[in-house]
């Protein structure tokens, strides 16, 4: 599992500025609260976690989706979290 600020460092390297405002919208966040993230000056709840993962699936890239369990370290280790994506992932 990667650290999360390295997750979340990825993805915005790889969105587009269009799709990092999208996903901050969508999560209920900012562009700047996503770069405090990758820098590691903040750590993601595991509700801003759930946020990301389902907003950047509504994005409809699949090279751009994210796994709360790398977000959150909390994420990480819940078996719900595990059974979530498990479902996602299926579907």
């Amino acid at each position: 599992m990667p650290q999360s600020k390295n997750a979340i460092r990825q993805w915005l390297d790889r969105a587009t500025p269009l799709q990092k405002k999208a996903l901050a919208k969508a999560a209920k966040t900012s562009v700047g609260q996503l770069k405090h993230l990758s820098a590691g000056r903040r750590s993601a709840s595991a509700d801003l976690a759930q946020r990301l993962a389902a907003a950047s699936r509504t994005l409809g890239h699949r090279a751009l989706y994210l796994d709360p369990r790398d977000v959150c370290e909390a994420c990480g280790t819940c078996p719900l979290t595990e059974r979530r994506t498990r479902k996602a992932k299926a579907a």
